[in-house]
């Protein structure tokens, strides 16, 4: 075999492995994963905690001792934030979240800080320092982390009145950054 003849012979094993992987992800629907990797509730979107999926419902605690649920925000469109007292991204990204929620608390948005693995009165004065007025939910054993598969502080979810997340972003975020996002589910 001559080295064109090699290379010739080379370029189509590699052409044949990239339209082998092509139609693999055609076929395998890899676009939309959830219909695989989420639970699929009879009559409904698939549920996972990515883009075009049902966001994951949840049960939790709040700091002070009451009970809140997912499903019942059901109908607005909701920020869900994940973040600890430890983090210094989330430091920063706490007061861009309540001035996105005091600018449109009144056209139906809800956003939801998800603590992960504090105490409730260290998130009670988190929330004391920096003012916050918007739900929190205490994820103490990493239920709720696990059940969006968290990468890491802050991650934060956005979903729509439907429940279905419209985008997800990992690391810090800003409030025009989550406006955006929210603004074709708010109300005039």
């Amino acid at each position: 075999m001559t080295f064109s003849t090699r290379q010739a012979a080379l370029a189509a094993g590699a052409l044949l492995c990239f339209a082998s992987a092509g139609f693999l992800v055609l076929n395998a629907g890899l676009p939309e994963r959830a219909l695989f990797t989420g639970q699929i509730i009879e009559g409904e979107r698939p549920t996972a905690p990515e883009i075009g999926a049902l966001a994951p419902n949840f049960e939790a605690e709040t700091p002070d001792g009451a009970a809140f649920r997912m499903a019942d925000l059901r109908g607005s469109p909701v920020i869900v934030n994940f973040w600890a007292t430890w983090c210094e991204p989330c430091r920063v990204e706490m007061p861009e979240l309540q001035a996105l929620y005091d600018a449109n608390r009144a056209r139906g948005l809800r956003v939801v800080g998800v603590n992960v693995g504090d105490a409730p009165e260290d998130v009670l004065d988190w929330v004391d320092n920096y003012g916050l007025t918007f739900d929190m939910a205490l994820d103490p054993r990493g239920d709720i982390s696990a059940q969006y598969l968290l990468r890491g502080q802050p991650t934060t979810f956005v979903v729509a009145p439907d429940g279905v997340i419209t985008h997800i972003v990992y690391g810090p975020t800003t409030r025009s950054t989550l406006e955006a996002a929210v603004a074709p589910y708010l109300r005039s």
